[in-house]
């Protein structure tokens, strides 16, 4: 099975490695399709279209949870004045260093939309974007509610539930 726009090459490499002579008629699986090919049935090719799943893939969460972002995706808690760097490179540091860092810091980064900005363009969440985005927009919030409200969102998403047993 071969897939892609050289799904043809692949076949054909295979054969050279293998020392067999690759199937007449070889040409790439489109975009919605595989290459099928069974080595005994020699110039036999099949393009298949795979059944695609119905349920929604949820992207990473493992990683955005837990993982490492990487330098340029992680979250830096600065602070109106730059004084801090306190780097976040996955969700659940992002919510240890939220309950530890001081009311300001936390209010700059959070009437700015920056934890929105951050959820939605690196972390890929829509969802919890939106969450924070309300938390930014409600002026009547204290710095403690807000962080409540975005951590909450955080856990819901991104821990499993304990077991009962």
């Amino acid at each position: 099975m071969a897939l892609g726009p050289k799904s043809d090459e692949v076949v054909r490499t295979f054969c050279e490695a293998v020392g067999e002579t690759p199937p007449k008629n070889l040409e790439p699986a489109q975009d919605d399709e595989v290459l099928l090919w069974q080595r005994n049935e020699k110039d036999r090719i099949r393009m298949i279209s795979p059944i695609r799943p119905r349920q929604v893939h949820k992207r990473h969460t493992r990683k955005y949870a837990e993982g490492d972002l990487g330098e340029e995706r992680s979250f830096y808690f600065r602070g109106p004045d730059a004084a801090l760097n306190l780097r976040a490179q996955n969700l659940m540091i992002f919510v240890q260093l939220a309950e530890g860092i001081d009311d300001a810091t936390w209010e700059h980064h959070l009437r700015a939309g920056d934890f929105s900005n951050w959820f939605r363009s690196c972390v890929k969440d829509e969802a919890l974007a939106d969450d924070a985005a309300r938390a930014e927009a409600d002026n009547d919030l204290t710095p403690q509610q807000s962080r409540k409200l975005i951590a909450d969102a955080i856990q819901r998403r991104y821990t499993a539930p304990a077991s009962s047993g």
